[in-house]
């Protein structure tokens, strides 16, 4: 239970400290649709194992973090996410945000609660994303 508990913390600390880092970030394209631009910071990926449930009831999964950004073109606005992805269960969650100006990089908004994890589609752009994380190889 604390680890549920602390996690959220150390990755918003991570987001936080990485976010001042902008020379790290290395942000891939991944899909478009229309003027929205989806990418993904390949080197913010990392993985973890949860667990859900006590004792011989728990049940572990693989996550995966990442720094996702969706750019809106038309908009002049880019999002930037740091999200977890369950892939075993179909989800995704968004950790903490910020928005924002594309063209200066200025920030418009933050945020730094963590939204309840929501299910995909198979058509959907966090499916896609999904695919894109998962075929980088993984550090040694």
């Amino acid at each position: 239970m604390k680890a549920k508990r602390i996690l959220p913390l150390l990755l918003l600390l991570l987001f936080a400290l990485s976010s001042a880092c902008l020379a790290a970030e290395d942000m891939q394209f991944v899909d478009a649709d229309g003027a929205t631009g989806y990418y993904v910071d390949v080197n913010s990926i990392a993985y973890s194992t949860v667990s859900e449930g006590e004792n011989e009831n728990a049940v572990s999964y693989e996550v995966v973090n990442a720094r996702v950004a969706v750019v809106k073109a038309n908009m002049n606005r880019r999002f930037v996410y740091l999200m977890q992805f369950n892939r075993s269960k179909g989800t995704y969650q968004i950790l903490a945000s910020k928005v924002q100006k594309y063209d200066t990089k200025e920030v418009v908004e933050t945020r730094d609660a963590p939204n309840p994890p929501l299910p995909y589609s198979a058509t959907s752009p966090m499916h896609t994303i999904v695919d894109f994380i998962y075929e980088q190889p993984r550090p040694n």
